[in-house]
């Protein structure tokens, strides 16, 4: 079996010569990432607890693998084609682990973009909402005006609304199998909105 960086058989695979990072060969916090090389392999649900896992000092020991000498493989009666087959895994396991850091941490950065981007736009429909409804109650056009931001206004009073009807169910004034939908808007108290504040900026 020939050697995955090149080298002839029983030659020590040089693990640190790697070409300049970029999408194929990616380093943690890389944006743009071509895992299409990664011979991808599946282990089902119910194996995952089933199957031997690496535990934390293994690196060490594939590195004593990697470089074993052809004399050392030799003293110890192993068979080179196996050490071969053995490496080439092992080579396939850190190349796949530099792509699945890397994708932690975009992961990671996506995740905190979309919280941001959904704490700005929660911000935004509690202005707009609030907007609406202060403008229909001074507007001959209310229905329309109402009609066309409901979805936003029953969103923003959703969870206003659920503590309502928790609070009814708990006084015993609604039966606790009524859904929220039984209770209807008109019946949670009403007050003059506050002028709404606008989103923090999320850094």
């Amino acid at each position: 079996m020939d050697d995955p960086g090149g080298a002839a058989q029983g030659t020590i695979p040089n693990l640190e010569e790697r070409a300049v990072a970029g999408p194929t060969d990616p380093d943690v916090g890389e944006m743009h990432i071509d895992a299409r090389g990664v011979l991808l392999k599946a282990v089902h649900v119910e194996n995952r607890s089933k199957i031997l896992k690496l535990r934390g000092e293994a690196e060490e020991v594939m590195e004593a693998i990697l470089l074993l000498t052809p004399d050392d493989i030799a003293q110890a009666g192993l068979h080179p084609d196996d050490i071969d087959d053995l490496r080439a895994l092992i080579l396939e396991h850190r190349r796949a682990m530099r792509f699945f850091k890397a994708a932690e941490r975009m992961a990671d950065k996506l995740r905190q973009t979309t919280l941001a981007h959904g704490h700005e736009i929660a911000g935004r429909i509690s202005e707009i909402a609030a907007q609406g409804q202060r403008r229909a109650r001074r507007s001959p056009e209310r229905s329309g005006i109402l009609d066309a931001l409901m979805p936003l206004i029953r969103y923003q009073a959703a969870p206003a609304k659920r503590s309502w009807v928790t609070r009814l169910k708990n006084q015993g004034s609604l039966p606790d199998e009524a859904p929220e939908s039984a209770m209807p808007t008109r019946a949670m108290p009403t007050r003059e909105e506050e002028e709404p504040q606008p989103a923090s900026q999320v850094g």
